[in-house]
């Protein structure tokens, strides 16, 4: 024990990194290989990522030009930016580490960072390490986080217990560097993922004037001015990124409907699915895919009851309790929770227009549970025997994280996609990054209706960087729709102009990619066109030129 004792925040930090390790195996043992290669927003992440590497180098002025959805303006903002987590996957992609490796190590880092936040933030509010360790391991390894692995932007946990710890040490200090950090944390932490970003700011929202009636320090004008400047600085850190959504969202509206959002939030089978081993033993699997994986857990849900009701640090126990109440009541979305839709009131609020998975609320709940835990972990320390108290603390915190162990990874979710080794590049795409010349390309089968199957074009897409006419994101542009029926009866000459249009020299046809819901293509009638010459051959894959010159390479501006 004297080592920990004399390090106890290095010891602490060391066992969240090998808990991870063992949590996501097999992924440590080659992380630049396996990947959820199958998952259509792994391979987004991954492109978001070598793109946002690849522009920051080459031209950054055009980070939001993206080379998906080519003519298409700023269409990185269709989805995350994923530029928070820059600092770690920035320097592997720029010494030519792969975007699965960039990726891996986010993942990875994340669930140490979001365990050991947590830590952190117990710790502070107990004044006990246990509570805090057991309060990491209900908080970095909740079901909720394995599902969600391919969209690595909903593993960005870590800023909200970092967020909470700065606030908390502001009001009690008084110190700026700890106003200052909490700006920084919501920044980096919106930078990583929109929505929490948005979860983040809601959740303070609510915290605040809880505090300020248990708290009289918060009520100091001096503190509420420096909070309200440190938000103001963030806001402006944020509007050039924020800008580009918004233009974007005033040019091609994209706005969910209140229908939409209803049929992704959540409801109480949500909040009772997991995918972990155990829990799919004990509560089987429901009969329909969930809207989620929210359950924390039953050791968790436990100690966080026990948490709420215990006498020990009440008012900041309220604080924790009003803000998982209120995202668990906002994450049931417009239907809302026992016929209270707290949502509508959030609706009224701009940003929250172009949210569709207000489900993700839950993650602020679990956060706040797993607070709770911590709480009601620092009232059962004392009463444990002390002759074998240590033991009995590594067995509960060993039971928290046994009962949601799920290594070896096999899929993301019960029935979903594979954790698979990563194959080797198609050399189709490597033919394209040999080619001279600034121009677009165009791939089919292009499928419009189940867009997540052109997916793989845009992460092979990161070989050659040329402008891509398929994309795949969070949103599609109008005129995208509108190319199926320009391409309806290709190759005609309508879609011959239309390529034109669009600075297409190359159209690549991946023969085994045709399904039914595909509109058929006549091989013969291809190679009977004149303006499509064939120029390269490959398993399953024939590129050929578009003649007849194509266009310019000029992005839309409208």
């Amino acid at each position: 024990m004297q080592p920990f004792q004399r390090h106890p925040t290095t010891w602490v930090f060391v066992l969240f990194v090998v808990l991870t390790l063992a949590a996501t195996y097999p992924i440590a043992r080659a992380p630049g290989q396996y990947a959820y290669f199958g998952h259509s927003d792994a391979l987004l992440n991954m492109w978001i990522m070598a793109w946002d590497a690849h522009a920051l180098r080459h031209d950054p002025l055009n980070l939001f030009n993206a080379n998906i959805f080519f003519p298409e303006p700023r269409t990185l903002a269709y989805s995350e930016t994923l530029l928070g987590y820059l600092p770690l996957f920035g320097p592997i992609l720029w010494l030519h580490g792969s975007p699965v490796l960039a990726f891996n190590v986010v993942l990875l880092a994340s669930f140490v960072a979001s365990g050991f936040g947590m830590y952190l933030l117990a710790r502070h509010l107990t004044g006990q390490h246990w509570p805090g360790i057991v309060a990491g391991i209900v908080y970095a390894f909740v079901p909720y986080r394995f599902v969600h692995i391919p969209q690595i932007q909903l593993e960005a946990m870590e800023w909200l217990p970092l967020s909470f710890l700065c606030l908390h040490l502001f009001i009690e200090r008084g110190a700026l560097k700890y106003a200052i950090a909490l700006g920084a944390c919501i920044v980096i932490g919106t930078l990583c993922c929109v929505y929490y970003g948005v979860f983040l700011v809601t959740a303070l929202t609510i915290a605040l004037p809880v505090m300020a009636i248990v708290d009289r320090r918060l009520r100091k004008a001096r503190a509420l001015a420096t909070l309200a400047a440190v938000g103001c600085v963030a806001a402006l850190l944020l509007a050039p990124v924020m800008g580009e959504y918004s233009r974007v969202h005033g040019r091609i509206g994209l706005e969910r409907p209140l229908e939409e959002i209803a049929s992704k939030s959540a409801d109480v089978d949500s909040y009772l699915a997991s995918g972990a081993p155990l829990h799919q033993a004990l509560m089987g699997r429901p009969p329909w895919p969930p809207h989620d994986y929210l359950f924390p857990g039953f050791l968790a849900l436990i100690l966080a009851l026990a948490g709420a009701v215990t006498r020990r640090r009440q008012a900041t126990m309220l604080i924790y309790a009003a803000v998982g109440v209120f995202c668990l009541a906002a994450s049931f979305g417009p239907a809302g929770l026992m016929g209270l839709s707290v949502y509508r009131l959030l609706y009224l609020i701009p940003v929250f227009h172009g949210l569709r998975q207000i489900s993700r609320f839950g993650e602020v709940m679990l956060f706040a549970l797993s607070v709770l835990a911590a709480f009601a972990c620092a009232a059962l320390e004392p009463e444990l025997p002390s002759r074998r108290r240590g033991l009995w603390q590594l067995a509960i915190a060993a039971l928290v994280f046994l009962e949601t162990f799920a290594a070896p990874l096999r899929y993301d979710r019960p029935g979903g996609v594979p954790l698979v080794r990563v194959p080797d590049a198609p050399p189709v795409y490597t033919w394209l990054a040999q080619q001279p010349g600034r121009f677009s390309i165009i791939e089919l089968p292009l499928h419009f209706d189940q867009m997540y199957r052109d997916a793989p074009y845009v992460y092979w897409s990161t070989l050659h960087w040329h402008p891509l006419v398929n994309g795949y994101s969070g949103f599609a542009p109008p005129n995208y729709a509108s190319l199926k029926g320009v391409l309806q009866e290709f190759p005609d000459k309508l879609s011959h102009e239309a390529l034109k249009q669009r600075g297409v020299k190359y159209l690549i046809i991946h023969a085994d990619g045709w399904t039914r819901w595909d509109a058929p293509l006549d091989p013969a009638r291809v190679k009977e066109t004149a303006w499509l010459r064939p120029v390269a051959r490959f398993p399953n894959v024939d590129v050929f030129e578009v003649l007849d010159g194509h266009g310019r390479l000029e992005r839309q501006t409208r």
